[in-house]
């Protein structure tokens, strides 16, 4: 028995931020539009912390001891959308999120 495909797209939405707190009060925004819209969804999902650190000389030329580091973390999270209706993408893409919030759906 083979089985049918629903006509229905699934979607995954990720989100990336360098601020926690923004990027959490996206997630809330886009869970709140998706219960809204009687979507079937699996929860947020936090994916692993990238980390990049970046290490600067402060003196001039012979100092080499004196140096700064910095680190740059990205917070990412992910939303798969199992079930969606009508009013779903309509919600989404009437949604405003914060520029410094990237945001990538893919249907599949």
């Amino acid at each position: 028995m083979e089985k049918r495909k629903s006509d229905k797209p699934k979607l995954r939405i990720k989100l990336k931020s360098y601020d926690l707190n923004v990027l959490e009060s996206s997630v809330s925004k886009i869970m709140g539009l998706l219960v809204k819209s009687w979507a079937t969804t699996k929860w947020p999902i936090p994916l692993p912390k990238k980390r990049k650190l970046y290490t600067v000389l402060t003196a001039h030329f012979v100092y080499k001891d004196s140096r700064d580091q910095y680190e740059r973390i990205t917070y990412t999270r992910m939303i798969d959308v199992v079930d969606t209706w009508t009013k779903t993408v309509e919600y989404l893409q009437n949604l405003t999120i914060p520029v410094w919030v990237s945001v990538e759906v893919r249907v599949y």
